[in-house]
């Protein structure tokens, strides 16, 4: 249910529109005027508005993934975002920075009213990366370097970053190109495969007996067309980032090596114990692209699915790449 658009949107409104478009308007003004030095302390009404917005962090975010509401959680961290976009608004640092470059007789007061801005500012990002971590990651790191400041728990932002000198800004995020995902789409189509819905459910290369009422009737020349094979299982193992799967190498005779991911991992928790076993496949399937590599081939199963899927077996005497008729 991924709806690309709805993501280009959210990426280019939410997380660079609003998220680090806090910290891209004011952290130049702490760098350029204030030699990257952020305030010692708040002005009451800066700290009243760091508090409330961590307290409404804490007693929502927190709660929400707690309980696997990640959809809410995200929703109030975005709020806080309008809600430090609305501050900045409010008291417009680049027009304090102005009056201060026309050398205002109140000079004094509005270089401490832009500095508590600022330094507001790129708290209220610090507070907003800290608990968007759990879904922006790599994100809440670089805000860390950024900041020269760790915050591994909630509570490591339960207080201001104050009196603290950082380096220049850094981009941390850009907007997505549409045309991008254009070239992501077309580029991932070789990967993908139009399948029925009962086959698209089945993640791995693996052939399961049908109930005998949804069989349909096929030509010997059909069947003809498939090249069964003998296959001795040389390796076997799970498949890194698959739930899944497990990766076959077997020997196949005179067609050489062949690799195979079969999707019956949840039947067979000890894959090492298959090493050596006969087993049978489908040798002309045309190779299949996956992100774990590519499988050439199917090997055949009977059973419903799951941990019920049971792996053909062989007499004595059949040899690897040996035809099945």
């Amino acid at each position: 249910d991924l709806d690309l658009k709805a993501f280009e949107e959210r990426v280019n409104s939410h997380l660079v529109g609003k998220f680090v478009n806090i910290a891209s308007r004011c952290a130049g003004f702490i760098t350029n005027v204030f030699e990257g030095k952020l305030a010692s302390k708040f002005s009451d009404e800066s700290e009243q508005s760091y508090f409330s917005a961590r307290d409404r962090l804490r007693s929502i975010a927190e709660a929400a993934y707690e309980s696997g509401d990640f959809s809410l959680a995200t929703r109030v961290i975005v709020d806080i975002a309008d809600f430090a976009n609305g501050i900045i608004a409010t008291k417009a640092p680049w027009q304090l920075a102005k009056l201060l470059r026309e050398s205002s007789a109140d000079a004094e007061r509005i270089r401490a009213d832009l500095q508590d801005v600022a330094t507001l500012a790129l708290n209220l990002f610090r507070l907003l990366a800290c608990y968007a971590r759990p879904v922006l990651p790599i994100t809440a790191i670089r805000v860390e370097k950024f900041l020269q400041n760790k915050f591994d728990f909630f509570k490591d932002v339960d207080h201001p970053l104050l009196d603290k000198k950082i380096p220049n800004y850094e981009i941390f995020l850009t907007r997505v190109d549409s045309k991008n995902i254009e070239t992501m789409i077309e580029n991932s189509k070789e990967s993908l495969q139009l399948t029925p819905p009962a086959a698209a459910a089945k993640t791995a290369p693996v052939a399961t007996a049908a109930p005998a009422s949804t069989t349909s009737t096929i030509s010997i020349d059909d069947f003809a067309k498939l090249d069964l094979r003998i296959g001795k299982v040389l390796q076997c193992g799970f498949v890194d980032g698959s739930d899944k799967l497990l990766r076959f190498e077997l020997d196949a005779g005179d067609l050489g090596k062949r690799q195979i991911f079969s999707g019956i991992r949840a039947a067979y928790q000890e894959p090492e114990k298959l090493v050596g076993r006969n087993v049978v496949f489908i040798a002309n399937l045309a190779p299949r692209k996956m992100r774990f590599g590519i499988s050439e081939g199917m090997i055949l199963s009977a059973g419903s699915g799951g941990d019920q899927l049971f792996l053909l077996d062989v007499d004595d005497g059949a040899n690897a790449g040996m035809p099945v008729k």
